[in-house]
């Protein structure tokens, strides 16, 4: 028996299985963080102390909370850039599609089903937003029949599933694109918010100096036959933290600016007694081949996914 040395540790660890046998893309995985995490180990030098630390931050980042009911563990990976690091990775065609972005932790399926033309929630305090576009292929052709999953804050920067006053749903819906590709929705206009901020989490930014502020945005998820599905987000162009997104999920192609209205013909002409905003917007929806297509030229190291 050889006794476990600062230099042969790591590959002892790597070596400690079937080498791949069982499962490659695993053990592809697993030397790698296996050899970068010893290497962070020496190179920070870290104490015994300060491991029992992380121990206990990852403990408390998987409990739930009345803010995060499944934890912060998606939040940290969004935190720490991981989430967009790996949607950058592997985002193709952004020249002629929509770009897409992180999901994030406010994520809910099962949206309510609503109409083309229905409003998303309740919120009598809101400026009321009216959303619309088409859902496109690469050649601008109009894709019927695209399921369009939305989320969003209310008008203080709450979801519904941190706000006990909102309803089940409000601000969700999920519609589908008539013939033309056409959609639309009435909301209101988002905020920017400070995520949630009272966990590990936010007391690690705390430590760092970094801020907790997301620009107001509106996410969206996008589904259709023969077509990878895009998840991605509009921001608002003139939000003071659109440059510095605390989870570095900004694209400039999806940057939006809304047209105000209050004009009295327009505000009758849309039902309204105050100022209402419009934006439009449309979506570029990747085909699927192009993702088959990506994922055979890379066989070699993605021989099992998992």
């Amino acid at each position: 028996m050889n006794p476990i040395t600062l230099d042969n540790i790591t590959q002892t660890v790597i070596n400690h299985g079937d080498e791949a046998k069982t499962n490659p893309r695993l053990y592809e995985i697993y030397t790698s963080l296996v050899t970068h995490l010893h290497t962070f180990v020496q190179e920070v030098n870290l104490t015994e102390q300060e491991l029992q630390m992380g121990r206990d931050f990852f403990t408390r980042v998987a409990r739930p909370s009345g803010d995060m009911p499944d934890g912060e563990i998606t939040m940290l990976t969004d935190l720490l850039g991981i989430s967009e690091l790996v949607d950058l990775l592997h985002r193709t065609n952004q020249n002629t599609v929509t770009e897409s972005t992180l999901e994030g932790p406010m994520y809910v399926p099962d949206a309510p089903p609503r109409q083309i033309g229905d409003r998303l929630g309740i919120d009598e305090g809101g400026d009321v937003l009216f959303m619309s576009g088409r859902i496109l292929d690469v050649n601008g052709s109009p894709i019927a029949n695209a399921l369009i999953d939305v989320w969003q804050t209310n008008s203080k920067g709450f979801y519904d599933i941190q706000d006990p006053n909102q309803p089940k749903g409000n601000f969700r819906g999920c519609f589908k694109s008539n013939a033309d590709g056409y959609y639309a929705f009435e909301t209101v206009v988002p905020i920017g918010y400070d995520i949630p901020a009272n966990g590990p989490c936010g007391e690690v930014l705390r430590l760092l100096g970094r801020h907790t502020h997301r620009p107001a945005h509106i996410h969206f998820k996008l589904s259709a036959a023969g077509f990878k599905v895009l998840t991605t987000q509009t921001y608002l162009n003139d939000d003071p933290y659109i440059s510095s997104d605390t989870v570095f999920a900004v694209v400039p192609s999806t940057i939006i600016t809304l047209q105000k209205h209050e004009a009295p013909d327009e505000m009758l002409a849309r039902n309204q007694s105050k100022p209402f905003y419009t934006v439009e917007f449309d979506f570029v929806l990747s085909p699927v081949i192009e993702e088959i297509g990506a994922m055979e030229n890379t066989a070699s190291s993605l021989k099992t996914v998992v």
